[in-house]
């Protein structure tokens, strides 16, 4: 019996306490979309939904049509990820890592700051995750903004 009290005692008091680092944070889940109505003064119009497999991203911009000077921001879930960017050809795609805070919905915004030479500002959107790559097309003017929903399955 001592032996045993012994042996359970050696156990127990090899196990490695768990640290705050050791835990996961727990990721809200949204069931719904979560595009606000109107961004910085200006509506926000939906162009649709995008599902991806992880919450951590590549996201690629490039202008859509004749590249005319288009300036824009892009955000995520409100928060500025890309700031003033002049979009260039699909051969100079620029590229953002970003780490979505949500399971379901999430989105991205695009804030046009001109329109360039040929109205309204074309984007081609690239959401790249773990197995692979999506290209959306958003459109913004400048008086709304164009937004997609993210859907973490």
């Amino acid at each position: 019996m001592a032996a045993f009290f012994m042996l359970s005692t050696v156990i127990v008091g090899c196990q490695r306490d768990k640290d705050d680092d050791d835990e996961e944070e727990e990721v809200v889940r949204n069931n719904s979309s979560i595009v606000p109505s109107q961004f910085q003064g200006r509506s926000n119009v939906k162009l649709g939904a995008i599902y991806v497999d992880t919450r951590t991203l590549e996201l690629g911009v490039y202008d859509h049509g004749t590249i005319d000077g288009d300036i824009i921001s892009l955000y995520v879930n409100g928060k500025l990820v890309l700031d003033k960017y002049t979009l260039k050809g699909p051969a100079d795609i620029k590229k953002v890592k970003v780490t979505l805070d949500y399971t379901g919905y999430n989105y991205i915004l695009m804030y046009a700051h001109n329109e360039g030479s040929i109205p309204p500002n074309t984007c081609t959107l690239t959401v790249k995750d773990a197995s692979s790559t999506k290209d959306f097309v958003l459109e913004s003017n400048l008086s709304s903004n164009g937004a997609v929903d993210v859907i973490v399955d």
